[in-house]
């Protein structure tokens, strides 16, 4: 018997090949070996994906798109640096030495997406705010911070970004936080569309916008904010709105208008339910004092006012003849006969929430400032209903002309309009933020008066602004901008809407706060257009043609490591 035949060789007594460790003897099979070598190209993938993350690797394989001594839409422009360097970083720091010399810890300013990174990373346009905050954390590592909050997943993790706990913060939301203040921004806030009806902008205006914001948050002031007494005003309904205000980074106090000068640093007059009219051309009180002039000069120093009315305010002819200059008119019908004055008071059958149909639904605009001031709300897929019980109507003065522009002149092909009005230097442009519904009809003397159509809709809520810049240094400018926001309802500020969480009233009033704050502008930040498509690769350390190397080897790597292992495997199945 020939024994060699007989004896079987390794292989054979083996169901499936192993390979001996050549460190520690012990052996491995083709398929622990083939397991391993997929969980190492899978951890080589995460750990590249890691360090082009933090060191912000971004490179377009489709075209060469970067251009020598240009700009990108990523990147950082020297004067944008220069005034991170130069103004918000020795704030920051300054800050941090009195934390210091008081035994606390140095605080950066946090950059807060509301949103998974990844999430923020997939998204088209959020991606251009994202990594200008990582490129900012880069260059500046120990003043800024950049962080992700999933507000889906924890929305407690942004309640104290809330001006009251039934506001919304959006994953869509970015929010600056350097102390004790914060601001909040909408994604679409970082971007310039032709019109607020366009679904895609034209242009990056994120330097401007960050730099804006930082500068708020290290040179925070607390500016105070009015509300007038002495017109019969109502404020006993309105605790709610006097704690938004608050909230929104005002000092509140109350004044006489006509006898008391208002406090340093006023930046908003609020006027709640008038039943007295204004002081002024002409028709003065015992004091002598123009309570109207009182509130020009005011408003030429970039400060606001707002004003609420219903379909029972008196008429007020001093406060509406100035109101008139800022576009706004009460919408109000004389009765020829007796004299008689009667508000519109606006109806919808269809768009209410009681039986009579005069708690009404605002309809949002979707043009001009108005639809910037509610951008946020929208951005959403179901915005929060605003509600406008026993709402008057507000017209247009007519020494404002509607200025139409073409799809064909606009940059996105759609045609808008806006209010424009320019006499004697001064430039203001009218807007509405909430109209009725086409469904709705004015009553005047408890009779239908009007009908509402598709190009007459009765405004419950408009803002007017008077353009105006001021130079402060070779770096920032201010936004000098007045505001004058009239709101044809009342009982839309009340304590019952504004601590319902079910209705948006006070997002609406929260948003026209910040909106008519008035912000610090750096100069110099150019917005991006983008009719320039230059990808940023100048952070990767790579060219073109090497990135492509790159992604060549990392393939080639595991495909050639698979080859040998396979090579290996098959030569010792068969020679032992």
């Amino acid at each position: 018997m020939n024994t060699e035949e007989n004896v079987k060789t390794p292989l054979e007594n083996e169901p499936e090949a192993e390979i001996r460790d050549a460190r520690t003897g012990k052996r491995l099979s083709g398929r622990a070996l083939t397991a391993l070598v997929l969980i190492g190209v899978i951890l080589l993938n995460v750990l590249v994906s890691l360090i082009g993350m933090n060191r912000i690797w971004q490179v377009d394989m489709s075209q060469p798109r970067f251009k020598d001594n240009e700009f990108t839409l990523y990147t950082m422009t020297d004067e944008f640096r220069g005034l991170m360097a130069d103004v918000a970083v020795p704030a920051v720091e300054e800050v941090n030495k009195e934390r210091a010399a008081a035994g606390e810890d140095p605080i950066p300013v946090r950059i807060i997406f509301c949103a998974e990174r990844d999430t923020v990373n997939n998204n088209d346009y959020a991606r251009y705010v994202l990594y200008t905050a990582l490129h900012l954390q880069k260059e500046f590592p120990d003043t800024f911070e950049v962080s992700f909050i999933n507000v889906k997943r924890n929305p407690s993790a942004v309640q104290k970004y809330k001006i009251t706990s039934s506001t919304n913060i959006y994953s869509s939301n970015v929010i600056f936080e350097f102390g004790t203040e914060y601001r909040v921004y909408s994604l679409d806030h970082f971007f310039l569309k032709s019109d607020a009806t366009s679904s895609a902008p034209w242009a990056y205006n994120g330097e401007l916008d960050f730099s804006s914001a930082i500068l708020a948050v290290t040179r925070a002031e607390s500016p105070v904010a009015v509300f007038t007494t002495n017109h019969g005003e109502q404020l006993d309904n309105i605790k709610a709105f006097r704690e938004l205000v608050h909230k929104s980074g005002y000092i509140v106090e109350d004044i006489d208008l006509e006898h008391d000068e208002l406090p340093e640093n006023t930046r908003l007059i609020i006027t709640y339910d008038p039943q007295i009219d204004f002081f002024g051309y002409g028709h003065m009180g015992d004091t002598g004092t123009s309570e109207v002039q009182k509130l020009d000069d005011f408003l030429d120093t970039a400060c606001s006012f707002m004003l609420f009315v219903d379909d029972k305010t008196p008429p007020m002819p001093v406060l509406e003849e100035y109101l008139d200059e800022w576009g706004t008119v009460i919408s109000r019908v004389e009765n020829t006969e007796t004299g008689e004055i009667d508000n519109y008071t606006v109806r919808d059958m269809t768009q209410k929430l009681d039986k009579d149909g005069y708690t009404l639904i605002g309809q949002y605009a979707t043009t001009g400032m108005g639809a910037s001031v509610t951008s946020d709300m929208r951005s959403v897929s179901y915005p929060a209903k605003v509600v406008f019980p026993h709402a008057t109507a507000i017209k247009r003065a007519d020494s404002y002309s509607t200025v139409y522009v073409s799809a064909e002149e606009s940059g996105d092909g759609q045609a808008y309009s806006y209010e424009s009005y320019h006499r004697n230097g001064v430039s203001r442009i009218f807007s509405s933020i909430f109209t009725s519904y086409n469904t709705a009809t004015a009553e005047v003397f408890d009779k239908q008066y009007e009908i509402a159509t598709d190009r007459n809709l009765y405004r419950f809520m408009t803002i007017t602004s008077e353009e105006r810049t001021v130079q402060q240094t070779n770096y920032l400018t201010t936004d000098d901008r007045s505001f004058v926001c009239v709101c044809g309802s009342t009982e839309m500020a009340s304590d019952a809407l504004l601590e319902s969480a079910v209705y948006g009233n006070t997002d609406v009033l929260a948003a026209c706060l910040r909106y008519m704050g008035r912000a610090v502008v750096p100069v110099h930040l150019d917005l991006k257009g983008f009719k320039v498509y230059e990808i940023d690769n100048q952070y990767s350390g790579m060219t073109a043609s090497g990135a492509i190397a790159t992604v060549v080897w990392l393939t080639l790597i595991p495909l050639a490591a698979c080859t040998v292992v396979g090579v290996v495997v098959n030569v010792r199945r068969k020679y032992r």
